[in-house]
């Protein structure tokens, strides 16, 4: 009795094992210094992350009702259609989900995730219809596309492209170009070295520490910085514009229709201003043109870089 209660045990331990494993199988690929890797699914998250020595390593995390299953490749195979392709420096997965009808298939049809441990050196192209996807600590360029979820970067030395349709983007420490685009979520960068596009229609948009021409557009929400070190265009149709420049190399444009205005830039800089709002609060230093409660035109100290900012509401402009 004793040894079926042990073996009962061990085998209810081990079930629970299996429900509560990480991934369900996995895979490991050599390929060259300098690998690529594209994965492209319908469903399901895509994490990446780099990893000491030659081999990229991706775990498949194969779900049903939100339970991890232990299952194989040629298992997976029966579920979904799955095409691998490998060449000397190129890694390629497509994950394409039969046609499902009706609730109950939706509900017991497989998903798919991945976890990625590839080298520093590899460049990604990762797209996921549902799903969210981060991608950190790798050194070329990257490019990542979900219809539904967020996006994470953190610590890339290339540049990087983004785009989601509903969820947030949070990009920090990129030293290459970022561009962010989502439809309906917030963007936050923190720390770029060669400049950032930041694109959503419904949210607010946040840029701390970043270098190069900054560029923020969003429809529905606020635009605070800190920090820029170049140039900033910034618009929204419902929200403030409020931040801090302390490096002002080339033009400084921000408008919105229905909020105010809040920037200080650095002093004694030759400014061209026009400036256009419902109340104004700009000091006029060396300054020739013509300015009332509600414009303000001409040039600062001699002028030089072109500053326009323009909203129905308050504008406050301050040297620091």
């Amino acid at each position: 009795m004793k040894l079926l209660a042990y073996i009962g045990s061990l085998l209810i331990a081990t079930g629970a094992l299996a429900q509560d494993a990480r991934f369900s199988f996995k895979e490991s690929y050599t390929l060259s210094s300098s690998p690529q890797v594209a994965i492209s699914s319908s469903d399901g998250d895509i994490e990446v992350v780099n990893i000491e020595g030659p081999n990229t390593d991706v775990f498949f995390i194969v779900k049903k009702q939100n339970k991890v299953l232990s299952m194989n490749r040629a298992a997976l195979e029966k579920e979904l259609e799955l095409t691998v392709e490998k060449t000397d420096n190129s890694l390629n997965i497509v994950v394409k989900y039969p046609n499902s009808h009706g609730i109950m298939d939706w509900k017991d049809r497989v998903t798919v995730s991945f976890r990625v441990q590839t080298p520093k050196g590899t460049t990604c192209d990762l797209r996921t219809s549902d799903g969210n996807i981060s991608i950190t600590g790798l050194s070329r360029d990257q490019k990542m596309r979900t219809s539904d979820g967020n996006i994470h970067i953190e610590n890339i030395q290339g540049s990087v492209w983004a785009s989601t349709s509903d969820g947030n983007i949070e990009a920090k420490h990129v030293g290459g170009a970022v561009e962010l685009k989502t439809s309906d979520g917030d963007i936050k960068v923190n720390e770029v070295t060669a400049g950032a596009t930041a694109t959503t229609s419904d949210g607010n948009i946040t840029i701390t520490k970043a270098k190069g021409d900054v560029k923020a557009k969003t429809s529905d929400g606020d635009i605070n910085f800190q920090d820029l070190d170049g140039a900033l265009t910034a618009s929204t149709s419902d929200g403030n514009i409020k931040g801090n420049i302390q490096r002002l190399t080339k033009e400084l444009s921000a408008h919105t229709s229905d909020g105010n205005i809040s920037i200080s830039v650095p002093a004694n800089l030759g400014l061209d201003l026009d400036i256009k709002g419902e109340s104004i609060d700009v000091p006029l230093t060396n300054f020739s043109g013509r300015s009332d409660e509600k414009h303000v035109q001409g040039k600062s100290n001699g002028g030089g870089i072109h500053v326009n900012l323009s909203t129905s509401g308050n504008v406050r402009l301050v040297y620091n």
